[in-house]
């Protein structure tokens, strides 16, 4: 199932959200400008930045 643009959070909305419990410091870490996110991979983004984990490491 292909993701609609309606699934789809920029940056800055994750930053004005009230139901994500991340620091607006990670969110500015870790989400890239003008890039839009699905809920999972912005999780799954910030998940592995808190956890030390690099791009090319698996686990």
């Amino acid at each position: 199932m292909k993701a609609t643009k309606e699934d789809m959070f920029t940056k800055e909305q994750f930053l004005k959200s009230n139901t994500m419990a991340w620091s607006k410091d990670v969110v500015m870490a870790v989400l890239q400008e003008g890039k839009s996110y699905k809920k999972t991979e912005a999780q799954k983004a910030i998940k592995n930045y808190l956890e030390g984990k690099t791009k090319g490491e698996v686990k």
